[in-house]
């Protein structure tokens, strides 16, 4: 363990999901939210303006809210010139400027990892218990939920558990359906956590993603919770040329889109789409888009919305 360790705060103006998914993608680091309210006051804080390009210094109110935290080894510099071409991306997107406030400081090493671990809580959503692997199992718990499946799956540097508003409502969805025998694809498998839940509930499931890391840990997983997959490959549905009962896809708006004709080629009627990953602001554009199913239930968690569709 080096004996100093580098810690970005960012406090984004909008958006703080989409934000959370660059860093993590960007940085492979383990990141938190922080409570604005319990940021050190020593720090000096930097205000990046999208509209001007401009950075001065800034003043932060402390508090109720939460931060962005990144704690690393590496310098992190290059993280805020990234997150600066990225906030000018989305203000063009969105129409309206995104900007972002951050502080860079260097700070003595102690257990930060650990920190981190721990304030990972289990979560509970329709019939499953999610836990990392140093919580409480559910049937050593005082006070038992009312879930009757349980998935070990330990947070990833850069792979989801359960805990974005994406993936947990993808989860609510598949965990209310009668899988049993289905074919399932999980398009963007990420951790795996997504065709886990439908594996449990029954189905026979195959995984794809266009990154390698989530191959494998996808596998990793698999392994740990005792469950089998028929098949995985990385790459795109496009690769596939199966057929299939339930598709579920948490991945960003425009790649669903992009998608479009690759469902249609590996799903029949009656087919249902799981699709995620779509702020509330898109989601008409995916539903016109997705002319050939017909929407079945809507699910919202703040701005993101999840869909299930059926093939006509």
């Amino acid at each position: 363990m080096t004996e100093f360790y580098n810690e970005l705060y960012i406090l984004p103006s909008a958006f703080d999901e989409l934000f959370i998914d660059f860093v993590l993608d960007y940085t492979k680091e383990a990141i938190e939210e922080f409570p604005i309210k319990e940021i050190p006051k020593d720090l000096d804080f930097f205000s990046f303006s999208s509209q001007d390009n401009s950075t001065i210094s800034a003043k932060i109110e402390y508090s109720d809210g939460s931060a962005i935290l990144v704690r690393s080894n590496l310098e992190l510099d290059s993280l805020v010139l990234a997150l600066r071409d990225f906030a000018v991306l989305l203000s063009n997107r969105m129409g309206f400027s995104v900007d972002f406030k951050y502080s860079i400081s260097k700070r003595k090493n102690q257990d930060w990892i650990e920190r981190y671990r721990q304030s990972i809580e289990p979560l509970h959503i329709g019939d499953f218990y999610i836990r990392p692997s140093w919580h409480t199992p559910l049937l050593d718990l005082e006070v038992t939920p009312k879930a009757s499946r349980e998935i070990v799956i330990n947070p990833a540097l850069a792979f989801g558990s359960g805990h974005h508003a994406t993936t947990s409502m993808c989860i609510e969805l598949l965990s209310k359906m009668d899988l049993s025998g289905k074919n399932v694809l999980d398009v963007g498998c990420g951790s795996g956590i997504l065709a886990l839940v439908a594996r449990m509930c029954g189905a026979k499931v195959s995984l794809c993603d266009t990154d390698l890391l989530a191959i494998e840990e996808s596998k990793k997983n698999f392994i740990n919770n005792s469950q089998e997959m028929e098949e995985i490959w990385q790459g795109s549905i496009s690769l596939d040329k199966g057929s299939y009962d339930v598709i579920v896809a948490n991945i960003l708006a425009d790649i669903i889109k992009m998608l479009y004709n690759d469902f249609c080629q590996v799903t029949r009627h009656s087919s249902i789409l799981i699709l995620s990953g779509i702020l509330d602001i898109y989601e008409n554009g995916v539903l016109e888009c997705f002319k050939g199913f017909k929407l079945m239930e809507k699910l919202q968690k703040d701005e993101w919305v999840a869909l299930k569709l059926i093939k006509i």
